[in-house]
């Protein structure tokens, strides 16, 4: 399947994350090599470098705070050298979600998604562009349903996603003369530590999501990883601007 890509690897911000390893694992199984950022889990970042290596393909972790421009460069100049250039580059990143009204929410959350998400995924899609013009490669980003239906509580990443959403379509816009597109996937309830957490906080919450979710499940992380490797790909090679969607009909 690596022929479905152009030389070199992907960067994966935000890899040490459960959809984020996910992502970094579909790439690995196509054996392309991977490059992946963590912000402080040395833990889930030692154990998922490991299983990627067992892929068989090359794999490499650095620590970063995606809000800094300058580190960002830095950490992509560095992975691009190690794995000669990268064709694509996922942003899997954004901070930890609780859920609150729009009414409550402090000015401090507030600036931290505009610091670790939407400025995050803005440095990183400003400085992957060389790097993506050269290989004319793709840009992805994971967003959220709430692009399509508003979640009472959840209007801090929704708001922040829709964003990144919009980041998306203006390098698709622009850059497309380079031969680099850009998509976006917008995730429902996916499984994940988080989403456990927040069912076990709020067992109504977790009956009303599956008699909401017309194919009666959550996602799997797999299906996410599988959903952002087919955008990147070569067969996605005419898809550019796109916000897909992945929530099993919730958002109909």
């Amino acid at each position: 399947m690596s022929a479905d890509f152009g030389e070199g690897g992907v960067f994966v911000l935000g890899g040490s994350g459960g959809l984020g390893g996910a992502i970094c694992h579909a790439f690995a199984r196509a054996g392309i090599p991977v490059a992946f950022s963590y912000h402080a889990n040395t833990d889930a970042t030692r154990s998922l470098a490991q299983s990627l290596s067992g892929e068989g393909v090359d794999a490499a972790s650095y620590q970063l705070d995606a809000a800094d421009r300058d580190a960002v460069t830095r950490v992509l100049d560095e992975a691009a050298e190690r794995m000669g250039g990268l064709h694509s580059i996922v942003y899997a990143g954004g901070p930890r979600f609780t859920p609150c009204f729009f009414g409550q929410t402090e000015t401090e959350t507030w600036r931290t998604w505009l610091e670790q998400d939407i400025l995050a995924a803005i440095n990183l899609a400003q400085a992957g562009l060389p790097y993506l013009r050269k290989s004319r490669g793709a840009f992805a980003a994971l967003s959220t349903y709430q692009g399509n239906m508003i979640e009472i509580r959840g209007s801090v990443s929704s708001i922040s996603k829709a964003a990144i959403d919009r980041m998306v379509a203006a390098i698709a816009k622009e850059e497309g003369r380079y031969g680099v597109r850009a998509n976006s996937l917008r995730c429902g309830w996916i499984t994940s530590d988080t989403n456990r957490r927040l069912f076990e906080e709020m067992p109504d919450l977790k009956r009303s999501k599956f008699r909401a979710i017309p194919l009666g499940r959550l996602g799997e992380p797999e299906e996410i990883g599988q959903a952002i490797l087919f955008l990147c790909s070569r067969r996605a090679g005419f898809i550019t601007g796109v916000t897909l969607t992945a929530d099993g009909g919730e958002s109909l």
